[in-house]
């Protein structure tokens, strides 16, 4: 009994049709190509997150629709990014209008904005504060966790992180982010980070519990979207963290938004400009 070994060249010598024998060779040809390593996925991470930096040292402004659900309802609100920081005005409560005192709530947080110096000091105050943070993190993603890649398709890489038990966290935020382990997803074309699913694998104390502390199970979800080039721009972020430690000033421990209709907004947009486009307020 003869044993027929199958490789591409006999293949070219049946009387398979030319299309399966391109399809048979090309498959042979891919997988043998090596996966990419734990060094390679590590740098195109920190390429991502390079990127990620770059666009928050060269922000520009933008608005947007965003669908946000907190306690049983559904908020629909208009957002425009100011360089003092987003401003909100409320359009829908539960897919009707606001009611009286909602709306009333509404402009008297927007008009404290426009006519008092001290809150739109504390609105810049707070965005520039979470900018930072969001930066240092970026800063140390690349060496706060270990890479697994995990395949890519259609554009994407997807990369397994778990954290890196030789990196010594320095700050609160650091020691949030060094407890999750999940999935990043890398858009290769551009180098930017697609989508973050993250879980808290630990929980977290800060002082022994005194200061705060993050219980284990938290969940965070972050899809992000090219909105022009080099531009990307979170559309949905779904939050679900437990404690009392909060991260950053504008960021809840627990948040479902998600965000549609980005359009640009002119550079060095203030809050009164914005209010303005917001209705007159």
């Amino acid at each position: 009994m003869t044993l027929l070994v199958l490789t591409p060249m006999t293949i070219l010598r049946t009387s398979f049709s030319p299309a399966k024998r391109l399809w048979f060779i090309a498959f042979c040809f891919l997988s043998v190509l090596p996966a990419r390593s734990a060094e390679d996925g590590k740098q195109l991470i920190a390429e991502a997150c390079s990127n990620e930096r770059h666009q928050l040292e060269h922000k520009t402004l933008w608005s947007s629709g965003v669908q946000r659900r907190t306690e049983g309802h559904v908020y629909i609100e208009k957002e425009i990014e100011t360089v003092d920081g987003p401003i909100r005005h409320l359009v829908s409560v539960d897919g009707h209008e606001p009611s009286p005192s909602e709306r009333k709530q509404d402009y008297d947080r927007l008009r404290n904005l426009m006519q008092n110096p001290k809150a739109g000091s504390q609105l810049k105050k707070d965005h520039d504060a979470d900018v930072a943070k969001a930066a240092d993190l970026l800063r140390v993603i690349p060496e706060a966790f270990l890479f697994e890649d995990e395949g890519s398709q259609g554009g994407l890489e997807k990369l397994a992180f778990r954290p890196n038990p030789a990196y010594k966290p320095k700050t609160y935020e650091e020691r949030a982010l060094h407890a999750m382990s999940g999935i990043i997803i890398v858009d290769l074309q551009e180098k930017r980070l697609a989508q973050l699913s993250a879980t808290l694998i630990q929980p977290v104390d800060y002082g022994y519990g005194v200061v705060g502390r993050l219980k284990q199970g938290g969940t965070v979800n972050l899809t992000r979207v090219r909105v022009s080039p080099g531009i990307w721009k979170t559309s949905s972020s779904r939050i679900d963290i437990n404690g009392r430690f909060i991260l950053f000033k504008t960021i809840n421990k627990q948040q479902d938004e998600v965000r549609s209709d980005f359009k640009s907004v002119a550079p060095e947009t203030r809050i009164a400009q914005a209010l303005q486009q917001l209705g007159g307020k």
